[in-house]
């Protein structure tokens, strides 16, 4: 069983980012059900390394969708990512080197961020951008 499943209460009405939402909680499901099967420290690099460089590609796309619509929050935004991408770099440097990681750590900090990023934040630009005609 998912440890978080996306459903539409986390769609931010653009489909593009949706799809990415839903790719990072498809990252987040493969550690907790690798854990579940005491397998977390093999695949955990593989998924910190990974999404290092999917959400990277995601909030570029992101910030860019923002921008041409002139979204005002999306400074606070950049500032939100800026800390993720830290967080997740923090995660990949113990993991390179060789410091290890709590995986229950990883896990709780993805969930956690996903669930109120998309909540607390994204879904404040789906109106704004949809206004824009960027569904």
């Amino acid at each position: 069983m998912a440890l978080l499943t996306w459903d539409q209460s986390y769609s931010v009405k653009v489909a593009e980012l949706d799809g990415h939402h839903q790719k990072l909680f498809y990252l987040l499901n493969c550690l907790h059900d690798a854990m579940k099967q005491g397998k977390g420290n093999s695949v955990v690099r593989g998924i910190v390394e990974e999404l290092v460089r999917y959400t990277h590609t995601h909030f570029q796309r992101e910030e860019a969708l923002m921008e041409q619509a002139k979204f005002p929050g999306l400074e606070i935004h950049r500032i939100e990512h800026q800390k993720l991408m830290s967080s997740a770099a923090q995660f990949k440097n113990a993991l390179d080197s060789n410091q290890g990681v709590n995986t229950a750590a990883v896990l709780e900090f993805l969930r956690g961020w996903l669930a109120k990023h998309i909540y607390g934040m994204d879904k404040s630009y789906s109106s704004h951008l949809n206004a824009k005609g960027i569904y």
